[in-house]
């Protein structure tokens, strides 16, 4: 399993542990459906820009709708859920507030969101910067990074949209593959802005 694999994993993991089971979720940027497996017995529903992905959920029975989120309005319009996963999708949107506002008229009432920002300011890529590297190995690709959130600016952007943290998980990286994960572990929550690669919040 390759590093963007585990890493990933690692947030499904951290990120489910505030779902109940038996949850009603939207997963917004589902791409495959892989969250599904992390969560207890949930009523899950995606939605996702790759029409590939979407149509294999779709064969395996579970509500998939594709949608460009810079263009279309979220689909599921009259369902409400207990929690909307927005991970790894308010930095390629053009207006990741609209999205959030959006998605805010989509739960229950007592309805959550959990949300990740990544840090893009992490330390690797303030390496990478200073070798004149790209923070990716193909810069070219598509659903790139359209936001950059620094820690703070980006809990002030959550705050801006009216909502409340009620939960921080600092995500520490995979790589470098070197350093044993405790080590990673605590220099990523005493030092998150320098070490942590994503952020992962439960917001209301």
């Amino acid at each position: 399993m390759g590093s963007h694999e585990l890493f990933v994993e690692q947030k499904f993991t951290e990120a489910s542990k505030f779902v109940k089971e038996n949850s009603k979720v939207l997963d917004i940027g589902c791409y495959n459906g892989k969250l599904k497996e992390f969560l207890k017995n949930p009523e899950y529903y995606g939605i996702d820009i790759d029409k590939k992905m979407i149509f294999n959920l779709t064969k395996k029975g579970i509500n998939a709708k594709q949608a460009d989120l810079n263009k279309d309005s979220l689909p599921f319009k009259n369902e409400r859920f207990d929690y909307i996963f927005l991970m790894d999708v308010l930095e390629h949107v053009v207006d990741p507030r609209s999205l959030i506002m959006e998605s805010k008229k989509r739960l229950k009432t007592g309805g959550r969101l959990i949300v990740t920002l990544p840090n893009d300011y992490h330390i690797l890529n303030k390496v990478r910067f200073l070798f004149n590297k790209h923070l990716t190995e193909d810069p070219f690709a598509p659903f790139g990074h359209l936001h950059y959130f620094p820690i703070k600016s980006g809990e002030k952007f959550l705050a801006s949209c009216g909502l409340k943290i009620i939960k921080r998980v600092n995500l520490a990286p995979v790589k470098p593959k070197i350093i044993p994960g405790f080590i990673k572990k605590f220099l990523t929550n005493v030092f998150p802005q320098s070490f942590a690669r994503d952020m992962l919040y439960l917001v209301d």
